[in-house]
């Protein structure tokens, strides 16, 4: 029987569905065709899959589309441009991805700042599914980067809503993984 949570952690099937949809909605980004992901979507739904997954990917169908139509119509082409459109829709795992694309051809502080991104998504994701320490670990890392490293980002404008997102998850986050 498949865990009646979304948990990309612990199960394969919902790893694969993450992943692949991700990569579809970043290919859609690439090549200016929302039907990538739409099409991505519509062949697991056609598996019939059980109601958490379904959920999922209709919720993730939902955003990308919102995301995507916000992108073109504001012509956010730079990644740092459409980083908060995907914080802001709580698209943490594809905005972890599409930054790692810029992280690896940066160096410096600039690096150190891309790598806190990566993190603070990183603490989104783990916190969603109840990986509180993980969470936690990565959080205090992303806080901290984003700190002495903030004027890297200065293309990045709403910078404050991230760090303080960052600090409520902190605050708010359990300190151990829960059990099941």
């Amino acid at each position: 029987m498949r865990s009646l949570h979304f948990d990309p952690f612990k199960t394969r099937l919902a790893r694969d569905i993450r992943n692949n949809l991700s990569k579809s909605f970043l290919q859609a980004l690439a090549e200016k065709d929302v039907s990538v992901f739409q099409r991505c979507t519509a062949d697991f739904l056609q598996q019939n899959p059980e109601p958490p997954y379904a959920h999922y990917l209709k919720e993730r169908l939902a955003r990308y589309e919102e995301a995507y139509a916000i992108i073109e119509k504001r012509k956010l082409k730079k990644i740092l441009q459409q980083v908060p459109i995907l914080w802001d829709l709580k698209l943490y795992f594809e905005m972890h991805e599409l930054l790692e694309l810029e992280w690896k051809k940066a160096e410096g502080g600039r690096r150190r700042a891309l790598q806190g991104l990566i993190r603070a998504a990183g603490m989104k994701i783990h916190a969603e599914n109840n990986n509180g320490k993980v969470a936690v670990s990565m959080g205090v890392k992303a806080l901290a980067d984003l700190m002495r490293y903030r004027d890297e980002l200065a293309d990045l404008v709403p910078l404050e809503v991230i760090l303080a997102d960052i600090k409520q998850t902190l605050s708010t986050a359990p300190k151990t993984t829960e059990v099941e």
